[in-house]
Formats: structure tokens, sequence, C-alpha cells
């Protein structure tokens, strides 16, 4: 498959978005004290980890790493 310029412009933005989601969410998860409630987000936010992972993005091995990470950087 090629991939145009505009493709490729496409495929960042929505990369980008991607990522601006699991910070949402991994923010969203901070105080968090329903466990429903909490499941639900850590599970949209595998799915979104699994997106960037199949665009080639690289990410942790599993999806808890990077709240380890995004709570390192707050």
């Amino acid at each position: 498959m090629h991939l145009t310029g505009e493709d490729t412009m496409d495929l960042q933005h929505q990369i980008m978005r991607i990522q601006q989601a699991r910070e949402l969410i991994a923010e969203a998860l901070q105080g968090v004290d329903i466990p429903q409630i909490e499941a639900m987000l850590r599970n949209a936010d595998m799915e979104l980890h699994w997106a960037l992972w199949n665009l080639g993005e690289p990410v942790a091995l599993r999806p808890e790493l990077d709240y380890a990470a995004h709570a390192d950087m707050s």
C-alpha cells in the first residue's frame, strides 16, 4: 500500500488524537474510586493502546506501564 503525503498527515493526525484520548483517560483514572468505572476506563485505554501499536507507534508492552510514565510526568 502506498501512502500519499495527505494520507500520512491523516495518519499522523489520527495517531495524535488517539494519544490525546489516552492522556484524557489517564487523567480520568486519577482518583477514580468506583471499580466499575476504573475497569471501563482501563479497557478503553487498552483498546487505544493496541490501536497505536497496530498503527506502528512505539508503545509499552502493557498499557499500565504507560500510566506509570504519565504519573511520573505529572
